[in-house]
C-alpha cells in the first residue's frame, strides 16, 4: 500500500500554516512586550509559591505542634469488641 501524493501534501500545507501562525504570534508578541500583562496565579501555582515560600524551620516547628494537638485532644472512647 502507498499513499496517495494529495494526503502528504494536505500534511505538509497544515503543518506549514502551523509554522506560521507560531512565527506570526511570535513576533506580534515581540512588538507588543510592553502591552503583556502577566495573569494571577492559578490554583496550582498559588499552592506551589505557598509550600516553597516556607521555611524548612516553619515547617519542622508546625507539625509537632499538631501531633501533640491531636494526642491530648480528647477523643472518643473506644468501643468494645
Amino acid at each position: 500500500m502507498f499513499e496517495h501524493p494529495y494526503v502528504s501534501q494536505q500534511i505538509a500545507d497544515s503543518e506549514r500554516q502551523q509554522i506560521e501562525r507560531a512565527a506570526e504570534q511570535r513576533r506580534f508578541l515581540r512588538e507588543h512586550a510592553d502591552q503583556i500583562v502577566p495573569r494571577r496565579a492559578g490554583l496550582v501555582g498559588r499552592m506551589l509559591g505557598r509550600l516553597t515560600s516556607r521555611r524548612p524551620a516553619d515547617r519542622a516547628d508546625a507539625a509537632p505542634t499538631r501531633r501533640r494537638a491531636a494526642a491530648t485532644a480528647p477523643g472518643e472512647p473506644v468501643a468494645a469488641r
